[in-house]
């Protein structure tokens, strides 16, 4: 974009100016003859338009420098025609040409800029006939860069340039909301921005630099519902301290609550009773005041003394009326005990002859004909099926007349007319007078009514009973969360010693040995290897546990991991891993020091929230599951009755029997099955109450996982024949595994039956859980020796915390997926 070039005042031309017309106009000249006062009222005459002009430049020179060029255009072109062309004023009105050219020059850029080629091109043109100025090379420049394609698209129209500048002004916009945090309406800005250019990039970036900073907060929620859930869990472990007694002294004095309630006032004039009531002879005005002081000592509803009482307005019209003159005339009479204001406030307007309403604020008293001539404009929300609904109850008064067959005016067919909104209200018995109206928008289901009060509180009633019978959408969201943290710490030491001998000055003679014990019923320290890699002393720590002998797992999960080897359930022998060790000699005797030690942590988190939507009173049910088809029942084994075998003869001697290396065997296999639904499954039955504003729903979330086979079958051997001759050989040779496998499922399955707000979330159950194991083992006596006595020790801690919440979500929806009652 060019820089604009801002214009001065030039003092030396405008001096120039002065002095010209002061040559052509001579002071307070006065006419001598008819000829010549012609001449002096034609001076005069240029004199004016020559003060004009310049009072035109100087608003030129202010449109252009503020940018406004097509008013600086106009007002140089009036100057100019205002210059004479005479010898006197030929450098003035160049010096106007200038100035037009040039602010010509800037509209058509800046019209091209707008896309407006056709307007460029025409405010150029206007500048280089040959009356202005049709060699001005500026002028020249800028036709010749319209004319150009390269320079200028062809394509270019007003309204693309308006949407480019529609679309940087919104992306702007829409960065501004992502720096104050306002991730919503910024990801709405880059919407609006693809709704008018729906190709654009940066928009979609926009959205995706969005979705990136709300997956970082996402994030954050994360750590902390999971901190929130491992705190929840250690807290469980709290005794709570039992409450301190209440002294009822102390209740006595409490003082009551304000509460910031609104109270409609409706509401308050049925709920303030009087006690008694006595006028006589009592104008309008002091009822009124009387009613206004009385209320507010009466006024029990609101316990803050600013809010006490009612707000009464009077409003009876023009005071010199013969109407209300005549209203101010009457007198009250009223006696009554123990009456509400509301009943009151009837026998007053009907002893006077007025008319009273209620708003959000106070009671108005109307003349009659002051409440029906008063036009209020009220705007409604409205149910797209709003017209055809209230038109169901009414008839239009073209059905109800009977067709004249031999009428010659044109059929109106077999359909309906279709009535508006307010011959539909008028058919209904409500009175529209004249300035009322009525109009339906149904693209945004806007009812726009315009009526007086006692009309709209029926309308209000249409409108309200409407709005009942909206359909209206329930979206049930069930949300369970598990969380799950084991930690596991351990550190212990393994010592083994070989012979040390002591107890005589010669080695080869000593009197007494020292050397490690036995393995016993504890574990082995075969790992512990010396300088030669091969197994040093005998063990001194071999009763304390470590590893898997130290900190058992859940029984079926140990039983699920063993799978085939029935054995190895419960087992647990392998001992923790080595960190650092120490071995040495001493003397001839091997010593071996082992350090084991362990730091596990490991966290399991699982979400799942299903939902779905339905109607209300209609069941709805959501899967997401796999089939999973499993054995229930398994054919028993067979075995063969006989095996065949051959006698073996050596020169007529029976020397053995050749029995077959084979034997057929068929194992446990399975007949039947069944299908088991593995995933999430959700049934709902929602039921709506009749103000739109509770659910009561019944709910059945179940979340199962397959955790793996427990084998219930043992292995078919048969004797090895070979154990005979080599008795290190086993004993058997298994024939078959014989597996027996049946599947182990977990559940988490909740049915409720609960009433749930609209839009908000409630916590239906949860389930806190940790199980600590602690394992504090030591050699006698070595290992309680003070500070030294670590050394042959071995500690264990495991935990494992788990946390489950099962929360619940109801909205209600329009049939547009907007929530209902924000609408």
């Amino acid at each position: 974009m060019e820089n604009l070039k801002r214009l001065k005042p030039t003092r030396g031309r405008a001096a120039l100016m002065a002095a010209t017309i002061c040559m052509i106009v001579p002071a307070h000249a006065e006419p001598t003859t008819d000829g010549a006062g012609t001449a002096n009222l034609e001076l005069s005459k240029r004199y004016e338009s020559i003060e004009e002009a310049r009072v035109l430049l100087h608003k030129g020179d202010e449109a252009y420098n503020s940018g406004d060029f097509s008013t600086a255009v106009e007002t140089y072109a009036g100057a100019r025609d205002l210059t004479p062309q005479a010898p006197a004023t030929s450098e003035f009105r160049a010096f106007l040409t200038e100035r037009y050219v040039q602010s010509s020059v800037e509209l058509a850029k800046k019209l091209s800029r707008e896309g407006d080629i056709k307007g460029a091109k025409a405010a150029i043109e206007k500048v280089l006939i040959p009356a202005v100025a049709p060699n001005d090379p500026a002028a020249l420049k800028v036709q010749a860069e319209l004319n150009d394609p390269i320079r200028t698209n062809p394509a270019l129209t007003k309204e693309h340039a308006e949407a480019v500048d529609q679309v940087r002004k919104l992306l702007y916009k829409a960065d501004g909301f992502y720096e104050l945090g306002d991730f919503d309406k910024s990801k709405k800005t880059y919407e609006d921005v693809l709704r008018v250019d729906p190709t654009n990039s940066a928009a979609r970036r926009g959205m995706e630099k969005v979705a990136a900073a709300k997956t970082n907060y996402q994030q954050s929620a994360y750590d902390h519902t999971r901190a929130e859930l491992l705190g929840e869990t250690d807290k469980a472990w709290e005794l709570n301290l039992n409450p301190l007694p209440i002294d009822p002294n102390l209740l006595a004095g409490e003082e009551a609550t304000t509460s910031n309630a609104f109270i409609p006032v409706q509401n308050k004039i049925e709920r303030i009773i009087f006690p008694s009531v006595d006028l006589d002879q009592a104008s309008l005005d002091e009822t009124i005041e009387y009613l206004r002081a009385r209320a507010t000592e009466l006024d029990t509803t609101e316990l803050d003394p600013a809010r006490k009482g009612v707000n009464f307005n009077l409003n009876l019209g023009d005071s010199s009326s013969p109407e209300v003159q005549a209203i101010n005339a009457k007198r009250i009479n009223l006696h009554l005990k123990n009456t509400p204001l509301s009943t009151i406030l009837d026998y007053v307007t009907q002893s006077s002859g007025t008319i009273y309403s209620t708003d959000d604020f106070g009671v108005v008293i109307n003349s009659p004909g002051t409440f029906t001539s008063r036009l209020i404009t009220r705007t409604y929300k409205v149910p797209a099926d709003f017209l055809s609904n209230i038109s169901a109850n009414v008839s239009s008064p073209a059905a109800t007349e009977a067709t004249d067959p031999f009428s010659t005016a044109p059929s109106t067919g077999m359909l309906p007319k279709r009535m508006t909104v307010e011959e539909v209200f008028k058919l209904s018995g409500i009175g529209f007078p004249e300035g009322a109206s009525a109009s339906l928008n149904p693209s945004n289901g806007t009812l726009r009514v315009v009526n007086s009060l006692a009309n709209l509180n029926i309308i209000d009633q249409i409108v309200a009973s409407a709005a009942q019978t909206q359909p209206v959408l329930v979206k049930v969201s069930v949300t369970i969360i598990k969380t799950e943290q084991t930690n596991l710490d351990e550190l212990g030491f393994d010592w083994t010693l070989d012979n040390f001998g002591f107890g005589s000055a010669v080695m080869e003679n000593n009197q007494l040995n020292l050397s490690g014990g036995t393995q016993g019923n504890g574990y082995s320290l075969s790992d512990m290897l010396n300088n030669y890699g091969a197994p040093s002393g005998n063990p001194v720590t071999a009763g304390n546990r470590s590893g898997d002998s130290a900190v058992s797992g859940d029984a079926m999960s140990s039983l699920i991991a063993a799978g085939n080897d029935r054995t190895a359930v419960g087992a647990g022998t392998a001992r923790a891993p080595g960190v650092l060790s120490v071995f040495g000699t001493i003397d001839t005797a091997q010593v071996n020091m082992l350090m084991r030690g362990l730091a596990q942590k490991k966290n399991v988190d699982v979400m799942t929230k299903p939902s779905t939507i339905t109607r209300s009173d209609q069941a709805a049910k959501i899967e997401v599951i796999r089939e999973f088809p499993y054995p229930t029942e398994y054919e028993p084994p067979e075995l063969p009755n006989t095996i065949e075998s051959n006698d073996v003869y050596d020169g007529g001697v029976l020397t053995g029997t050749d029995t077959p290396s084979f034997i057929p065997v068929t194992p446990a296999h399975p007949t039947s099955f069944e299908r088991k639904n593995v995933g999430v499954t959700l049934e709902v039955l929602p039921t709506v109450d009749a103000h739109k504003r509770n659910i009561s729903v019944t709910l059945n979330p179940d979340v199962s996982e397959f955790e793996g086979f427990v084998n219930y079958g043992s292995p078919i051997n048969t004797p090895n024949p070979i154990s005979s001759i080599n008795p290190l050989a086993s004993a058997t040779i298994p024939l078959t595994q014989n597996n027996i496998l049946m599947p182990v499922f977990s559940h988490i399955r909740l049915s409720d039956s609960v009433t749930v707000a609209d839009g908000h979330t409630i916590v239906l159950g949860g389930m806190l859980k940790e199980d600590i194991q602690n394992v504090n083992d030591h050699t006698p006596i070595l290992g309680d020796i003070p500070l030294l006595g670590r050394l042959f020790q071995s500690n264990s801690k495991q935990s494992v915390s788990t946390a489950i919440m099962v929360l619940v979500n109801v909205e209600l929806t329009d049939a547009t997926g907007h929530p209902f009652n924000n609408r």
